[in-house]
């Protein structure tokens, strides 16, 4: 079979690059991008399948009010009937496969609904959203109803899609997302600097992007830094490291702060072979989640097989990750103290580690992925079919 994605920038995201690589288990795969600028590449895509050689034609100038010269612009590369199925991220991608009157044959992956985030981000002061909750609402109904299926990503998303949109309920569907990277090389400069820090001894592991938008900064970013700050503090005698965020980030996010001597400020902006680097001697990663929708950071530490402590919301997102067997589920006032309480026991961190890797493999995989969306296409194909006869 051959398969088309289509997508914005989010296709470089860790969910969506695990999927493209499943989808090449079934087919060849092609990826449209539509983004800034225009150009045409092949990259190495892989996930725990192996790696692949995937083409991306980048598109620009795609916007909503000009769908019908994205149109034109995409029919010089391609020529969609050559495909047998569409997969598209939400936004203009549907649009965009409706309007070459594909959308018998289109499949959208639902990766949040900005909508089903407004209690959420409501809880940490960002009352703007409350402006788009029914655009979000209605521009979502759009993409479902130009795709004959839709595939949510977390648990959260699928029922409130599934609430909303009662009368799609028998095109939705849910299926949590495999680990995808970028098979590309960090300079030796700076994998080198980054190696001399985790190569010492073991350490506790956290992300956060402090250089991020000023919203995302207040409900996610920073509280994320705090804890890892608190832990530094209160184990100094165990290394901490944060990574996505850089020293100059720190001092606009937190002026009044001095950092500890055991937290360690990395960077931003390193490929997938560092991150790899860094899992590999973590003893602990803590994965706080902010908002019900994917989070690509637990993925990558499931795929990992590393001991996870995480907040109450992954409860919410995939309710089949059970407490002290895959993750270590905490609460945004005790994940400080949970977090010390979980690194000094070694029997706690054994057994998170086993079962991190037990629940990517069963509930996450490209296995798992392949085995259900085989079963999509089918139906979607049976269905094509139907509307011929």
């Amino acid at each position: 079979m051959k398969f088309l994605v289509i997508g914005t920038n989010v296709v470089f995201s860790r969910h969506e690059l695990g999927f493209i690589s499943a989808l090449n288990m079934l087919g060849n795969v092609d990826v449209i991008v539509l983004s800034d600028e225009l150009r045409i590449e092949t990259k190495r895509v892989g996930s725990d399948n192996g790696v692949w050689n995937v083409l991306f034609y980048r598109i620009s100038s795609c916007k909503f009010i000009d769908v019908m010269r994205c149109k034109k612009l995409l029919n010089k590369i391609i020529n969609i009937e050559d495909y047998d199925v569409i997969f598209t991220t939400p936004g203009l991608p549907p649009l965009l496969a409706h309007s070459f009157k594909a959308s018998n044959k289109t499949i959208l992956r639902l990766w949040g609904i900005r909508a089903a985030k407004l209690r959420d981000n409501l809880r940490f002061g960002a009352y703007e959203d409350i402006t788009i909750f029914m655009p979000s609402l209605i521009a979502n109904m759009f993409y479902i109803t130009y795709s004959t299926y839709a595939i949510a990503e977390d648990y959260y998303t699928y029922a409130f899609a599934h609430k909303q949109y009662l009368i799609f309920k028998n095109k939705l569907t849910k299926l949590y997302p495999p680990y995808g990277f970028i098979i590309e090389k960090s300079s030796s400069d700076v994998f080198h600097k980054i190696y001399e820090v985790i190569d010492k001894e073991e350490y506790i592991l956290g992300f956060t992007t402090l250089a991020g938008p000023l919203t995302q900064q207040k409900f996610e970013a920073r509280p994320h830094a705090i804890i890892l700050y608190q832990i530094a503090k209160s184990v100094p005698n165990v290394n901490v490291i944060l990574a996505g965020s850089t020293y100059e980030d720190w001092k606009r996010a937190f002026p009044q702060l001095k950092l500890p001597k055991n937290l360690y400020i990395i960077g931003r902006g390193f490929k997938d072979d560092l991150v790899a680097e860094l899992y590999k001697k973590a003893k602990l990663v803590i994965v706080p989640i902010s908002i019900k929708s994917i989070s690509n950071r637990l993925l990558e530490a499931l795929f990992y097989g590393k001991p996870i402590i995480t907040s109450e919301i992954v409860q919410y997102i995939h309710p089949e990750l059970r407490h002290g067997e895959h993750v270590y589920v905490s609460s945004w006032d005790r994940i400080v103290m949970d977090s010390i309480k979980v690194l000094n026991d070694d029997y706690i961190l054994e057994n998170l580690a086993h079962g991190a890797q037990k629940a990517y493999n069963k509930f996450f995989s490209t296995l798992t992925n392949i085995r259900t969306t085989s079963k999509i296409i089918d139906a979607l194909i049976a269905h094509e079919h139907s509307t011929y006869v």
